[in-house]
């Protein structure tokens, strides 16, 4: 922004690592979208409320200091988005938060007044407390002096006791959400999540409310709440006010709220040694895992700061807590597993859960009498698993719920025999099957054994012999059908594969799957044509990365087995439909299946893939909700969800809660590959959500642990997504180095997919870094392999790519037919992601043409898509550029405010490229208006030398001698544009390098240096002339009025731009030259520069209507009509 002609921000259009879509298929949550936050300081809303200024954002909406005209105070006006006004669930926490905060009153919180409608916005009034947030103060100050802390902490107590009496439970307590005003004084605010006592901290879609860092560890669970939840958030606040940090630093939110709901705290002065013993004991009080044991009233807290004494607990507590010690309800508070289920609380237990009984069979893993039979062993279990599993009739446990729950348990194949009622009472089974597997000299011998889950004896009991490994396929296919007579179920004609399909079925049946290995079982599947083993191997090619094979695996597959109608081969077909891309053909397959068959996991986590794929996320998630609700260790499904999160635009969901619920599974259940798949997620979740440090950590650890598991392929994707974070944060060389890796991984592989997406990537570091033609270079590279391999969405994301290097190189045309042909590609496949990018791709090239009403109607529709979908990243760079329209066509208040909103949020996501781009376009603004002190200010001590872009380092000194020019210094003016001109040269910018020369030539003009002026403006005219950008041309027009004051035709070609660009907000400066420059034209001129001038200062802020006017008159403009 800011930028005269090219140049322009946008989001990185990229591919993520493996198990994520395409970036642009990411939408991102929404933490400070706000569309009302256009609302300029001296506007009226509601007939009632003068705005002063924006106070801050937040999630559901903005809020601002405003003057309320009826009762001549200031009050706080908090702002509902627009975007979420229309879900009813989002208005619905807004009016309760009015609801619930007006039955409390109290000095400590603070009062609500009115909900009242301004146009299309809800706004509630409240009132405004003169000072900073707690989290403002300890951010400034540290840790506090354990006095000034404790008062803080008595105060909050007494204001959530007004509430608790209310029977308000916060919810939501946080420094955040407390106020300190000018006199020291504590008030509560932010009731938008409060409930009454007794609900639980779960909305109905099975999401935890609440800031992960202060959620108490019941209300992790989605237990039922009371005003003890309140009272954990107030001892984590009293923590941080103490130490300056909060309990089990060093992880991410999610690692932290993980050990906070299984184990108490550390004791804070093992933090900071030398604190208070009472302060010690207050926190530790409130902060007690088991709410029994903590204060049982926000008055009791009251009390013990008042008396400084903590009472010990008492005797009612204590029979309160041996009695549930009785019940084993203890046991299931204490310190071990715990899971969620999306639609009812579960509870921990240093034991796995126990489950109601819901599976009618649980087959356990076969055991064999020699290790050398143990993969034969599992693949006859796997194969009959599988086919009972097959049986609407009968509800079985698969292979991988029942490995999990054994993982769990801590028991092999052979302990779990010895335990079964245990087994059976984790699993929620009421029967398990047996296997054994036992080679003697006579042949081998299969026996398979029913048990009750009660531990009694047998109920039923069978084997069979063969002689040879030969002869076991028809003996187990007898086995099969005595057992299926024995649960009264159908017979099942299909034959039995060969012994050596079976091993190779085991041997790929199991977490970590080596290389050679699946490569053996892929040869084996084609020869064997099993459906069983096929549908292993497409599973596991996809799990490795491996898509070039995965997709002639497929292929293969749906060749075999095309014919075939029984359930096995349906979903191996179905899952082949998937991995060629082939969604509709999948989900037509995947919905007649789960119909059939309601509780197959496999088909479910599929279905909800295939759905996932063509952007049916809720669809998706559903299916996923479910299989949770019935089996809490399915962490595919965990993990699926949190994918899928992300994908639909809920990032903060995804790494505060499904991911998070994942990550906890994959430790607990030692799975290493989904433990890299999680870390991988989260760090593409952190990073959409703008938190980059965590998002660096997370892939970092990501990429050692797939190096660990000899993951190649997700290796180097995790490197790629890491040097997208580091590209974001301005550390190129960072960046660069772990591309480098990655393309010294990915090179030996030959994947064409991962060499298209690691050029893609290459094309935005060299965008980051200003070198925009090396970026086309990449990015056609990409798009090259990409359209061999036939993925339209990935050829759509680098059509966009390609299109705005085109226009960043000032080829308008090519740019435009590369975006079209995005925008095409991406309502193909009903990407909207895709269309935002399209769109704001589109906008840019129409500035540069000059149809600038197109280009708003592009932009806005961008942004408004963008909210719609919380897309963060999107909506911020929309709002940029209908920022720098503003402030092209003169719109100086509208064009500070939407960069001023712009700004703040490149900031929250910790974006050097994106602020910078901001600073620059305030600072341009308030050059237009004539304001260099402003225009200083605004860009905040930035150095050309220090800024890594080296487009921007060229915007930048050029702004700076824009800046000098203006105060009279030509000598620093001339300077700053050589300066300019040098990095833009290095950047490749045609943009920035045509503007510094034009600054250079006015320069050198205003040091009386007249040829050596005219001869610079020759030269950049040219220049110009060919790339053809009208904001450039008109700037150039402005230049040869200046220089060659005689050049009539530089009026007339302005002249003829400004006829459809009434707007712009330099015209009048163009036509006062022209009165000057031009004595016969003189009249019009004047007429037209007033006018122009007029319109202008109608919309700058008020402060600086005088420097316009100043510059005005040194225009030779008279200013009278100003007034």
């Amino acid at each position: 922004m800011a930028v005269p002609a090219g140049g322009g921000w946008r989001p990185r259009v990229t591919s993520p690592g493996r198990g994520m879509q395409p970036d642009g298929a990411l939408k991102a949550t929404v933490t400070g979208l706000l569309a009302a936050a256009e609302l300029r300081a001296g506007e009226v809303v509601a007939e009632r409320y003068r705005i002063v200024r924006l106070l801050g954002m937040g999630g559901m909406g903005v809020v601002y200091q405003a003057r309320d005209l009826e009762l001549d105070i200031d009050v706080a006006l908090k702002l509902l988005r627009p975007e979420l006004a229309s879900r009813p669930d989002a208005f619905d926490r807004f009016r309760q938060e009015l609801l619930l905060a007006r039955q409390v009153s109290s000095p400590h919180v603070v009062r609500i007044h009115d909900l009242v409608r301004h146009g299309q916005v809800w706004l509630i009034s409240m009132d405004f407390v003169a000072g900073p947030s707690l989290e403002r103060l300890l951010d400034g100050e540290g840790a506090l002096a354990p006095e000034r802390a404790i008062g803080i902490v008595r105060q909050l107590a007494l204001g959530l006791a007004a509430a608790h009496h209310r029977g308000v439970v916060h919810r939501d307590l946080k420094p955040a959400n407390v106020l300190i005003n000018e006199h020291g004084d504590a008030a509560i605010t932010d009731f938008g999540v409060a409930r009454s006592a007794g609900s639980t901290g779960i909305t109905g879609s099975g999401v935890v409310i609440g800031t992960p860092e202060y959620l108490s560890p019941e209300q992790a669970r989605a237990e039922p709440l009371d005003g003890r939840s309140d009272l954990y958030a107030l001892g984590l606040i009293l923590f941080e006010m103490l130490t300056g940090t909060l309990p089990f630093r060093g992880g991410t939110p999610a690692e932290m709220l993980a050990q906070r709901i299984v184990r108490d705290p550390p004791s804070v002065d093992s933090v900071k040694p030398g604190l208070p013993t009472f302060a010690v004991r207050l926190c530790a009080r409130l902060l007690e895992l088991k709410p029994a044991r903590r204060f049982q009233s926000a008055d009791d807290v009251v009390r013990a700061i008042d008396r400084r004494r903590v009472p010990g607990i008492d005797n009612r507590q204590r029979r309160t807590l041996r009695f549930a010690a009785t019940l084993g309800i203890a046991g299931a508070l204490l310190a071990g597993g715990w899971y969620w289920s999306a639609t009812r609380p579960m509870h921990e237990s240093g034991a796995p859960i126990a489950v109601a009984s819901s599976l009618d069979l649980a087959p356990l893993p076969f055991t064999a009498s020699s290790a050398d039979d143990a993969a034969l062993a599992n693949g006859i279990g796997l194969r009959l698993a599988d086919a009972l599993a097959g049986t609407p009739a009968v509800h079985s446990a698969g292979p991988t719920r029942v490995a999990r729950a054994l993982t769990e348990l801590g028991f092999d194949a052979a302990a779990a025999q010895r335990h079964r009622a245990r087994v059976a009472q984790a699993l929620g089974a009421r029967t398990l099957l047996q296997g054994e597997l036992v080679r003697d000299a006579t042949g081998i011998e299969v026996r398979v054994t029913s048990w009750p889950a009660d531990g009694g004896a047998a109920t039923w009991s069978a084997s069979r012999r063969a002689a040879t490994p030969a002869e076991l396929a028809p003996r187990l296919h007898d086995l099969e059908q005595a057992l299926r007579a024995h649960f009264a179920l159908s017979p099942d004609a299909r034959a039995w594969p060969a012994a050596d399909t079976l091993a190779t079925l085991g041997s790929i049946g199991r977490p970590s799957v080596g290389a050679a290995s699946l490569d053996a079982a892929l040869r084996v599947a084609a020869e064997a044509n099993d459906a069983l083993l096929w549908w292993q191997v497409l599973e596991s090619l996809d799990r490795a990365g491996r898509q070039a094979d995965a997709t002639a695996a497929a292929r293969k597959a749906k060749d075999q087995l095309a014919d075939r109608t029984d359930f096995a081969s349906r979903r191996a077909l179905a899952i082949a439909d998937v991995l060629l891309g082939e969604d509709a053909a999948a989900i037509t397959r995947l919905d007649a299946l789960h119909a059939e068959l309601p509780d197959d996991p496999a088909t479910i986590l599929w279905l909800a893939r295939a759905r996932a794929d063509t952007g049916q996320f809720d669809e998706a998630q559903a299916l996923l909700v479910d299989l949770v609700a019935a089996d809490a260790r399915n962490v595919d499904a965990w993990y699926a969800l949190g994918k899928y999160a992300i994908q639909s635009g809920d990032a903060k969901r995804a790494v505060d809660d499904y991911l998070v619920r994942a990550q906890v599974l994959a430790n607990r259940l030692d799975e290493p590959r989904m433990r890299a798949d999680v870390s991988n997620a989260l760090g593409i979740g952190y990073r959409r959500l703008g938190q980059l440090t965590l998002a660096a950590e997370q892939l970092q650890h990501a990429a050692r642990l797939r190096e660990a598991l000899a993951d190649a392929r997700g290796q180097a994707a995790s490197l790629r997504n890491l040097a997208t974070v580091r590209s974001i944060q301005g550390d190129f060389d960072a960046a660069q180095a772990a591309l480098d890796e990655a393309r010294r991984i990915v090179e030996p592989l030959g994947d064409s997919a991962a060499l298209a997406d690691l050029a893609n990537d290459a094309g935005l570091l060299q965008e980051e870094r200003g070198d925009y033609r090396k970026a086309l270079e990449s990015y056609r590279q990409a798009l090259n392999l990409r359209q061999s391999l036939h993925d339209p969405q990935r050829v759509a994301e680098s059509l966009i790519n390609v299109g705005f290097a085109y226009y960043q190189i000032g080829e308008f045309d090519n740019a435009q037919l590369y975006s079209e042909q995005a925008a095409t590609t991406y309502a193909t496949v009903d990407d909207k992601t895709g269309g935002v990018h399209a769109q704001q791709n589109l906008g840019l090239v129409e500035v540069a043409r000059g149809d600038w009403a197109h280009a708003r109607t592009l932009q806005a529709e961008s942004l408004r898509t963008a909210e719609g979908l919380q897309m963060a990243e999107e909506a911020t760079i929309s709002r940029a550029a209908l920022a720098e329209l503003d402030r092209l066509e003169g719109a100086i208040d509208a064009a500070i405010a939407g960069a001023g909103v712009a700004l703040a949020e490149f900031g929250a996501r910790e974006d050097p490229r994106g602020t910078t781009e901001m600073k620059l376009l305030l600072s341009a603004a308030w050059c237009d208006a004539g304001d260099w002190t402003a225009a200083t200010d605004a860009l905040d001590g930035l150095q050309p030398a220090r800024v890594a872009n080296g487009e921007q380092a060229s915007l930048l000194a050029w702004r700076l001698g824009e800046i000098a020019l203006g105060r009279g210094d030509a000598g620093a003016a001339l300077a700053a544009a050589d300066d300019a001109i040098e990095r833009a040269t290095g950047a490749h910018s045609l943009g920035s390098g045509f503007g510094a020369r034009l600054l250079r030539a006015r320069a050198l003009a205003a040091l009386d240096r007249s040829a050596d002026a005219r001869r610079e403006l020759a030269g950049v005219r040219e220049g110009i002339e060919q790339y053809a950008s009208v904001p450039l041309r008109l700037l150039l027009a402005e230049a040869r009025l200046r220089i060659a004051p005689a050049d009539g035709a530089a009026w007339r070609e302005a002249k003829a731009l400004l006829a459809r660009l009434p707007g712009y907000g330099r015209a009048w400066a163009i036509h006062a030259l022209a009165a000057i420059a031009l004595p016969a034209e003189r009249d019009e001129a004047l007429r037209l520069a007033n006018e122009a001038l007029a319109r202008l200062h109608a919309r700058t802020p008020t402060a600086q209507q005088p420097a316009l006017a100043a510059l005005a008159r040194a225009h030779g403009l008279d200013t009278d009509v100003l007034r």
